[in-house]
């Protein structure tokens, strides 16, 4: 592991150093490029792209070097991350195999968990994670936190509008009475289509406000002075929210209506998110405490330019299809999605054994480890910028 370390390291040297002299405003031979505070542990809390593999495996290519961002960012202070849950098979429990684990994130992580088990006690429940730690420790000035949440919960939201012809709204209700009124609920469903619309984002604003306060409560009021906050990326450009929206052109009779119903579609997701990035962003405020990563616009800036970030591929998973779940859409099976896999068997017209590697997507929803990097990148030009790293 501390050889893995090094090479992060190493191979991070060079732009940190542009980052920091960047931040200091200054440059030359006698520079300093040191850390300005003192890092001594990385807590994280979040989903699946911050899971270090609390099911035995990370959810991008498996490699023996497959650092996930958050332990990309760990590694620029000579730190390494382990995950403090493992699942059982049928429930969450400590780490036992590892001592001191703070990395806290769970595939699947949700800022409203309501799938099976759900319940006030569990970790799929990033504000259980947070609570968790909060009931062994505080945090002091030499944590680094890292949090992320809400992309899973809007994918759901999505899901249960998408659903509302064939369930008339059951599941969209459903969703929504975590966190509004019945009397907000039932006068947007009956004003129309409009109004059924808008009420997602009035879901997702109250999302960001749970989010918030659970933050503030169990870190923010819990000592922690350096937390890096993620907002929701732009989901609808992940290769399976891009399959949705085909769906939806298809379904709408495809052509020139399709592809209205397609933008119409994409602009209301999209709607959603920005009303909770725009509300997460107003509870924070000029807190000097946290550092709110514009994850959204970096993401769309990926998808839109991929050539300006290396990326050879922003449209399919590198990782092969192996199933079909009961959404239709594909399934993919990250154990076996190796490096060593994907090198060895190139898609019909590519060749080269490297094809994979600048590619953004591993599955139809997670990024591959050089998306990973690109995450890395962002966060810690936000962290100089403020003088954490």
């Amino acid at each position: 592991m501390k050889s893995q370390l090094n090479r992060v390291a190493a191979a991070s040297a060079a732009l940190l150093a542009g980052l920091l002299l960047a931040a200091c405003g200054g440059g030359g031979s006698t520079a300093d490029t040191t850390p300005q505070v003192k890092i001594t542990s990385v807590k994280v809390f979040g989903d699946s792209i911050q899971d270090s593999g609390t099911f035995g495996y990370k959810f991008t290519v498996q490699s023996a070097d497959n650092l996930i961002y958050a332990e990309r960012i760990a590694a620029n202070y000579g730190l390494a991350l382990c995950n403090f849950y493992s699942f059982t098979g049928t429930t969450f429990v400590a780490n036992t195999a590892k001592a001191g684990c703070t990395n806290f994130s769970i595939g699947g992580g949700r800022i409203t968990y309501t799938g099976a088990g759900a319940g006030p006690t569990n970790p799929l429940n990033v504000g259980v994670q947070l609570a968790t730690h909060a009931s062994l420790a505080s945090f002091a000035a030499t944590d680094l936190v890292i949090i992320d949440g809400g992309g899973n919960d809007a994918a759901d939201l999505v899901g249960a509008y998408l659903n509302i012809p064939r369930d008339t709204a059951a599941a969209y209700s459903a969703l929504l009475a975590t966190l509004l009124t019945p009397t907000q609920i039932g006068t947007a469903l009956g004003g129309g289509a409009t109004t059924t619309a808008q009420i997602g984002a009035t879901y997702m604003t109250a999302l960001a406000d749970k989010f918030y306060n659970a933050i503030k409560a169990n870190v923010l009021d819990k000592g922690a002075t350096h937390v890096v906050v993620l907002n929701i990326p732009d989901i609808t450009y992940t290769p399976r929210f891009q399959m949705v929206l085909d769906s939806v052109a298809l379904a709408s009779g495809g052509g020139t209506a399709g592809a209205t119903a397609r933008a119409q579609a994409q602009a209301t997701f999209q709607g959603w998110m920005a009303a909770y990035n725009t509300q997460l962003a107003a509870k924070f405020g000029n807190d000097e405490r946290v550092a709110l990563i514009d994850f959204y616009k970096a993401f769309q800036d990926q998808v839109a330019s991929p050539a300006q970030y290396g990326l050879t591929n922003v449209k399919d998973p590198a990782c092969p299809r192996t199933g079909v779940g009961a959404d239709g859409l594909p399934t993919y099976t990250f154990p076996t999605c190796t490096a060593a896999a994907l090198s060895a068997a190139p898609p019909v017209g590519v060749t080269g054994t490297d094809w994979w590697q600048r590619y953004a997507f591993s599955d139809g929803f997670h990024p591959t480890p050089y998306g990973h990097q690109l995450t890395q990148q962002l966060i810690a030009k936000a962290l100089a910028t403020k003088g954490w790293l």
